[in-house]
């Protein structure tokens, strides 16, 4: 049994543990911690905790990225669950529940880089034949991309190449909360 709640900062110790448990230490040198930088995006930082105890069992976190244009994107990821509690359910709660918290929050679309048939039944398709491009290595059919706005991936037009950079990079007018704000 679980409970899916927002992350909270005393969860980070946790956090970071059940992240080098899934993922190994030398996780940060991924290419996708590239795009992770600065803060989760707002209120998009979930866990899986222990009604009993509180303690973590799984996370997950979203962080805004840039993908060129007006097109607010979040980058899906980490997901990890405690070894001894996969299986569960917890990590596929956690992206539905994600995923329609990003939905409600006003994103256009979201990015992972993750097992494709993992991802598949949340409507993630291959997001190469769309131009994106991570700032490095990822595995062949890893990078996947998911509309949570309809359109979304149509408003983008058409681009040979659509590098996935960095939150810090985002520009003005691709803010999610100030395009929220104006609208």
């Amino acid at each position: 049994m679980f409970h899916i709640r927002a992350e909270l900062p005393a969860d980070s110790p946790a956090i970071e543990h059940l992240n080098d448990l899934g993922f190994g230490p030398d996780r940060k040198g991924r290419t996708v911690w590239r795009l992770r930088q600065g803060p989760v995006a707002d209120g998009l930082g979930f866990v899986a905790a222990d009604p009993a105890d509180g303690r973590v069992l799984a996370t997950i976190r979203f962080w805004q990225v840039d993908i060129g244009g007006d097109v607010p994107a979040v980058l899906l990821g980490p997901l990890a669950v405690c070894p001894s509690m996969q299986g569960q359910g917890m990590g596929r709660a956690l992206v539905g529940h994600g995923l329609q918290a990003a939905r409600d929050a006003g994103w256009d679309l979201c990015l992972v880089s993750g097992e494709p048939n993992y991802y598949r039944p949340y409507a993630f398709e291959p997001a190469p034949p769309y131009g994106f491009e991570m700032p490095g290595p990822v595995k062949a059919g890893w990078l996947q991309v998911r509309e949570l706005r309809p359109g979304a991936l149509a408003d983008l037009g058409i681009a040979s190449t659509r590098p996935i950079r960095p939150w810090r990079w985002v520009r003005r007018g691709g803010d999610v909360n100030r395009r929220r704000a104006a609208g």
